[in-house]
């Protein structure tokens, strides 16, 4: 399951050893940002993605074969 708010560590798939964290923005549906980052903060290496919708996001996870211990 995809935790939203909650810092993640992204233990296998493309980003593996990195940290993430969704953030579900206020649209209507919403969309998400998803921060990532080499340490807890997002003080180091940090970048984001975007996806339009709940459907996208799920599918980003799954591309991506990210397995997050939250």
């Amino acid at each position: 399951m995809i935790e939203i708010g909650k810092v993640g560590y992204i233990r296998s798939g493309d980003e593996a050893g990195k940290y993430v964290k969704v953030q579900e923005l206020p649209d209507s549906p919403p969309s998400y940002l998803i921060l990532v980052a080499h340490d807890r903060e997002f003080r180091n290496g940090y970048g984001d993605y975007w996806v339009e919708d709940r459907e996208s996001l799920d599918g980003f996870f799954a591309e991506g074969a990210w397995v997050v211990d939250w």
